[in-house]
């Protein structure tokens, strides 16, 4: 198509399409637009015999003024806005305002976030909304989620992962997630190493992006540097702070694609062992440390089928086996 609307010479061609007998397919292609615009065209007008380019120029201009009233300018020189503080006086609530206005005049001259969003501002006009604040307004909740997200669009993808971390050939390449508890506000922060399926994990009893690096440095602290290459995590905005994360440790971190945990299946898997000792609902708050310890343990010294039955211990720490079992 050569444009998204007819124009008033459009109309007048299609009027002398029409008189031809072109049917719609015929018109649209003489025109340049799509069929369905044209039909729309035709019958929103009256139809084949009374079709009128002059009279569907001028609805059609109308139609677009009415449907831009909401960008109107909210000032007190207008008449409307004058009408809307009226109403506001009489206590109703820009949603009433916006909707009666409709009802009865078939358009609105602004919308109700308009108004909001210009008395807000006034501290006189203010007082007279229903609960003195914009009704869209961010959260300061809200607010901080976005700044997170913003912190997690400059993330580094897992296609740009180095492909030898994939064939799994040397240790030091890891897999990071949380397993919520049944509190739903305490986590178990888990590492897993992919080649060895060592696993280092963290019990927290509050979760933020700030808690979640301290800790992963605290679970970190135990690993000799030349075993600490790469880290991926799936797309929690609890792991926002991993620019930070990859200066203290000196790592590289990257990121699954969204709902691909397949990505990460040695952390995933390793998480399923963990929720054998911990099912879902559990509450994590009542968990003992030493306990929580000794269950990580276990995991670690559970020998793999696809270690050659070695542990992750033992595959991680290079330690030897001795036989005699």
């Amino acid at each position: 198509m050569t444009q998204r609307h007819l124009i008033r010479d459009d109309r007048i061609r299609l009027d002398t399409l029409l008189d031809l007998d072109l049917s719609f397919r015929g018109c649209a292609w003489n025109l340049g637009y799509s069929p369905t615009a044209i039909a729309n065209e035709v019958n929103e007008n009256g139809g084949r015999e009374k079709y009128d380019p002059y009279k569907a120029d001028k609805n059609a201009k109308k139609k677009r003024h009415d449907a831009n009233q909401c960008h109107r300018k909210f000032d007190k020189s207008n008449k409307h806005t004058r009408k809307a503080i009226e109403l506001l006086e009489l206590n109703w609530s820009p949603t009433q305002i916006i909707g009666r206005w409709q009802l009865e005049k078939g358009v609105k001259p602004f919308s109700k976030t308009t108004i909001y969003n210009n008395v807000n501002p006034d501290k006189e006009l203010c007082k007279l909304l229903p609960r003195e604040h914009n009704k869209y307004r961010r959260t300061k909740a809200g607010n901080s989620l976005k700044k997170l997200r913003e912190a997690m669009s400059t993330k580094k993808s897992i296609d740009e992962r180095p492909d030898n971390v994939e064939l799994r050939k040397t240790i030091g390449h890891w897999e990071g997630d949380t397993i919520i508890g049944g509190e739903k506000t305490t986590r178990i922060l888990t590492h897993v190493e992919r080649k060895s399926g060592y696993l280092l994990a963290e019990l927290l009893k509050t979760v933020s992006a700030e808690k979640i690096r301290l800790e992963s440095i605290k679970s970190f602290s135990r690993v000799p540097t030349n075993k600490l290459k790469t880290i991926t995590y799936d797309n929690g905005v609890e792991f926002s702070e991993y620019e930070l994360l990859e200066r203290q440790l000196e790592i590289e971190a990257y990121f699954a694609h969204a709902y691909h945990s397949w990505e990460r299946g040695t952390n995933e898997n390793t998480n399923g062992l963990i929720r054998r000792y911990f099912p879902k609902g559990t509450p994590f708050s009542n968990i003992e440390l030493t306990y929580f310890e000794e269950v990580i343990n276990k995991i670690n010294h559970r020998p793999r089928e696809r270690l050659g039955f070695r542990t992750p211990h033992e595959k991680f720490w290079g330690v030897n086996i001795r036989t005699g079992m």
